[in-house]
């Protein structure tokens, strides 16, 4: 049981560092805020940066306006190269079934990273100290991740970590405070259930790969069946802990 647990949560490290060496997997904070809240100018513009959008005191139905759209844009993204993917021949880089869920998990790291942000957690891959911390960064993507997959372990941690960070003023992770509630090892619970979940999610892509031409359709509609549910999962759980 221990080696089936271990081979699990080290499946799915294995598809999130695959999918976190894809250019632009890793969103950076300042640019992402800056682009979305453009029309903020001067101080208005440097607070949101500073403590976040919540903190900055921007209305709640802006920030769902905001991550509203990204959802959209990436759901239209994730689903068009899913389909491509189906096809026989696919994509160069999606051309097996793990390529597939590279691809699928690439934009579920991003939204998740963009909503953090759009609702008012820090820089997710810098530390307190001010240095990467990988470790952490990881964690707090399975949690997120585990959150949208329905993982209640994931659930239990988010309200505790969005208290520690609504006392929170720095644009940098706390790592330490969040570690006392127990971020490490919650994670790597989480890790194992979505592991564990990956064979099942890379089997019902398979299955519409062997149909050739409508295969893609198949593989499609089972990406926008599960992305957009997902993404909104989230989007829901930080905005009822939005950090303030």
């Amino acid at each position: 049981m221990a080696d089936e647990e271990k081979e699990s949560s080290g499946v799915w490290y294995g598809i999130l560092d695959a999918a976190l060496k894809i250019p632009g997997a890793r969103v950076d904070r300042t640019n992402f805020l800056e682009k979305e809240f453009a029309k903020y100018t001067g101080d208005e513009l440097a607070k949101i940066l500073d403590e976040g959008p919540g903190k900055a005191g921007i209305p709640i139905d802006t920030l769902e306006k905001i991550a509203d759209g990204a959802i959209r844009s990436h759901t239209t993204i994730v689903t068009g190269t899913s389909f491509l993917a189906g096809l026989p021949g696919g994509l160069a880089m999606a051309g097996t079934i793990p390529g597939d869920l590279v691809q699928y998990y690439y934009h579920v790291i991003v939204i998740a990273q963009k909503l953090a942000y759009i609702y008012g957690w820090p820089d997710l891959q810098v530390d307190s100290e001010g240095t990467d911390d990988k470790d952490a960064f990881l964690a707090v993507l399975t949690i997120f991740i585990g959150i949208m997959s329905g993982a209640k372990e994931a659930n239990s941690v988010l309200k505790p970590m969005s208290e520690i960070l609504s006392k929170e003023t720095a644009r940098k992770l706390p790592v330490i405070a969040l570690a006392k509630v127990g971020l490490p090892q919650i994670a790597k619970q989480v890790a194992k259930v979505l592991g564990a979940n990956l064979a099942k999610q890379g089997l019902a892509k398979g299955i519409g790969k062997i149909i050739p031409l409508i295969g893609g359709a198949i593989s499609g509609a089972v990406t926008i069946a599960t992305y957009l549910p997902m993404a909104n999962t989230l989007k829901v759980e930080l905005q009822d802990q939005i950090i303030k």
